[in-house]
């Protein structure tokens, strides 16, 4: 089987297992689902769950979006905007992770219930802030190391937002995701010149 095939059976999985977690906690109460009830629904044997997920929390969160350093090294010697290129770094994370917006719905309002989950969706999107702003000081020097991670933490937070807010406006597209974020950052750029 090639890796291609395989990586797509194992996306699929993961997110059959979600789906089964985010279903059993909206309609039983997130208290009231187990890992074992989640992988029955799901179809998959426990074993099978505990690949994929630590606990059920895990699971209604869903596999974190990873941003890999190597396939972003290009920013550390892009001449561009600023904001263009980090626009590009999210976009690719959209293009390589195609949003749900059920899902993020669910997601989100377990996530308001739930103070615990929403701290496992924060540590990973944390995980994304830390490797972009690891590339951003490589790109700026070390000299302006909390500047650099000021900026992913705040490109990653518009992100969320404009994610969220795509969630649950039907009329906007996904291709409006990454203006939004250009609005916010733009906005925050222009209070700090003038303030």
């Amino acid at each position: 089987m090639n890796t291609d095939l395989r990586d797509k059976r194992r996306r699929q999985t993961a997110r059959d297992i979600q789906l089964a977690a985010l279903w059993l906690a909206t309609r039983h109460g997130y208290g009231a689902i187990t890992t074992e009830a989640i992988a029955t629904e799901a179809g998959v044997s426990p074993r099978t769950f505990f690949n994929y997920y630590n606990n059920k929390q895990a699971a209604i969160i869903g596999q974190p979006t990873l941003l890999n350093a190597a396939d972003n090294a290009w920013i550390i010697t892009s001449d561009q905007p600023l904001i263009d290129d980090l626009l590009k770094v999210l976009t690719h994370l959209l293009e390589n992770d195609q949003p749900d917006r059920e899902l993020i719905r669910m997601i989100k309002h377990l996530s308001d219930c739930c103070p615990e989950l929403f701290a496992i969706f924060r540590d990973s999107m944390d995980q994304i802030a830390s490797v972009l702003g690891g590339l951003l000081v490589e790109r700026l020097g070390s000299t302006h190391h909390l500047a650099a991670q000021l900026l992913a933490d705040m490109a990653v937070e518009a992100f969320c937002a404009a994610v969220m807010q795509w969630a649950v406006d039907d009329t906007m597209t996904e291709a409006e995701i990454p203006e939004l974020v250009r609005s916010q950052l733009t906005q925050v750029r222009d209070y700090l010149g003038t303030a």
